[in-house]
């Protein structure tokens, strides 16, 4: 009995840290450090090769608990020297660790204990990483967060062997081809639901999060239950059949609520078969051939998967319905069974389709998004108020300084006609997506007096986005630029400031941390990561001297935490000191 508890730990601890570190919180530590998209997609895969050919090595030379221990302690330093050094080499220890990780605990696994204790481990994992104070954390904490599941995963890793007890799967390539399906689906629409705001706070808002934890805990004990009893073959249409209606529901606004009780339903029952499908096959074989199948799954579904379910819905904002109905066709394939080549044959159908649903109804490849956005800028006139020139010397820090030949080769040139608010050159470098459209919505929530009138009628329909979409493709140089100047800079501390920090509070910092600073203001749940807790939670980006008057004069590059320009440097200090009192 102790090495079955033990082997439900240790699943918990791997994919609790592959789904709250690898998926989640290493992706934000490079856009934190100014890791451009051109880094960020480099590390990302690098991860994924190195856990596919450090998957496929395992198999070839031989899985062992000796392997998972040596492959988890990686998987710890990993998590703990994230938050100071993302980036590529990490993305590949990473991935490496994992690819020997998932591989030996497939191949392990059923020398541990029945297919039940994979359930009630794949339960817990997914559950831990829905907490709030987990889900909710800032990137640096989520990372050692997936340290210490590492770390439990390999105290618990159990030395004893027991009865496997029954065998559930079916055969190699259908239930590739139906594991795919399902983890392309579900990332696409994780990834949709957790960037639209809507969205988001209809479906796991953060009082819904103990629901899902719930949720995703009895719905994995019932799979691991389901699959001992009456195997795999019905598990993987039913999950779809939740996924699925889980996408259809969260792109209306009335049905949401819906979504976010099936949506971890769905999850919960295709997880808990993929984690056990491997080891558990009525083919398992010898260990080499467990360790292949395991290989072949996590590298098809698990990483070729899930990057491209993220990569399809970058530039979504609702669930196809034409990839749903793909991904439905894919399940019901691989439920039937097909002989190999045919197999094959589908799994390539399936990814054009795929590809070719990608795209929103309306729209086709050739249409670029940010030239729209262009247009919707010069139809706004938003040239009357805003320049999109950075002039030499500018004091107020937006950017480097425009260059005036290519300027000129613009049509029509952009300088603009006065600068009645901030200028807009490289202001992605210095806003998010998310913040730009908060703004547009309803700019007097970030700044009373403000002359400039809400844009809300541009996000009835893909006029706002697009707008976005222009204004955030033109940062240039700006972003190197923004966190050279930030780590540079120190405050005038010559002069005596009588500015009142708590007025400046209310007014540029309530909005989104709450009047308390205690992440809790209205706009908290409008972002992917709900603002710092300033007065208890960890200020991580806020470390070393003038460390909270730089987060408050620059930002943090990457995040929804926008800089302050136009205060002045006395205004930055006694705004920083009333901060330092909330603690």
């Amino acid at each position: 009995m102790i090495t079955r508890w033990r082997a439900a730990g240790a699943v918990a601890g791997v994919y609790g840290f592959f789904l709250i570190f690898a998926q989640f919180a290493f992706v934000e530590l490079m856009r934190g450090k100014g890791i451009d998209a051109a880094e960020e997609k480099l590390a990302l895969g690098a991860m994924a090769l190195a856990g596919i050919v450090a998957g496929f090595l395992t198999a070839r030379f031989g899985a062992s608990a000796r392997r998972l221990r040596h492959a988890l302690v990686v998987c710890v330093v990993a998590g703990m020297v994230a938050p100071i050094l993302p980036g590529l080499a990490v993305a590949m220890l990473t991935g490496a660790a994992l690819g020997i990780a998932t591989v030996s605990l497939a191949v392990l696994l059923p020398t541990w204990g029945g297919v039940v204790w994979v359930g009630l481990g794949t339960g817990v994992g997914y559950a831990l990483c829905n907490l709030p104070w987990v889900f909710l954390a800032p990137p640096e904490l989520q990372s050692r967060i997936g340290a210490a599941l590492a770390m439990a995963a390999l105290l618990l890793t159990p030395a004893g062997a027991v009865d496997p007890g029954k065998r559930i799967g079916g055969t190699l390539w259908p239930g590739l081809l139906g594991f795919l399906a399902l983890v392309w689906l579900d990332s696409a629409a994780f990834f949709i639901i957790q960037h639209e705001r809507e969205m988001k706070e209809g479906t796991w808002g953060a009082a819904m999060l103990w629901r899902n934890a719930g949720l995703h805990l009895g719905v994995a004990m019932i799979a691991g239950l389901w699959l001992a009893r009456k195997g795999d073959r019905w598990i993987l249409p039913v999950a779809w059949v939740f996924l699925a209606a889980a996408a259809v529901a969260v792109n209306h606004e009335g049905s949401r609520w819906l979504a976010g009780w099936l949506y971890p339903v769905g999850v919960s029952l295709y997880s808990t078969a993929l984690v056990a499908w491997p080891g558990y096959s009525r083919e398992r074989g010898p260990e080499r051939g467990i360790g292949l199948r395991a290989a072949w799954l996590f590298a098809l579904a698990g990483w070729f998967g899930s990057a491209n379910g993220i990569g399809m819905a970058q530039a979504l904002h609702h669930v196809p319905l034409g990839f749903v109905a793909v991904s439905g066709l894919a399940v019901a394939l691989a439920t039937v069974g097909l002989q190999q080549v045919r197999s094959v044959v589908a799994v390539a159908v399936v990814l054009l389709a795929a590809w070719w649903m990608s795209v929103e109804p309306g729209q086709s490849e050739s249409v670029d998004p940010v030239e729209r956005g262009k247009q919707v800028y010069l139809e706004e006139g938003c040239i009357s108020c805003h320049t999109r020139y950075v002039r030499p010397n500018d004091p107020e820090g937006w950017g480097p300084p425009s260059n005036l030949a290519e300027v000129r080769k613009q049509v029509p040139v952009l300088i603009g006609n006065r600068r009645q608010g901030p200028d807009l050159a490289h202001v992605g470098a210095r806003r998010s997506a998310a913040w730009l459209r908060e703004h547009f919505i309803d700019p007097r929530k970030f700044a009373p007096d403000s002359p400039m009138p809400s844009y809300d009628h541009l996000f009835k329909d893909r006029r706002g986005e697009d707008l976005i979409d222009w204004l955030m493709a033109d940062q240039g140089e700006a972003l190197a630029w923004r966190i050279e100047r930030a780590n540079s800079w120190r405050p005038d501390r010559s002069k005596v400031s009588l500015a009142d920090g708590g007025a400046l509070f209310a007014v540029h910092c309530a909005v989104c941390h709450g009047a308390g600073g205690r992440g809790d203001g209205p706009l908290a749940m409008r972002f992917a990561k709900p603002p710092a807790d300033l007065a208890q939670g960890p200020v991580v980006y806020a470390q070393g001297p003038d460390g909270i008057e730089r987060v408050i004069r620059w930002g943090i590059p990457g995040t929804d935490m926008p800089g302050h320009e136009t205060l002045s440097d006395a205004e930055v200090l006694a705004l920083a000191e009333w901060v330092r009192g909330l603690r």
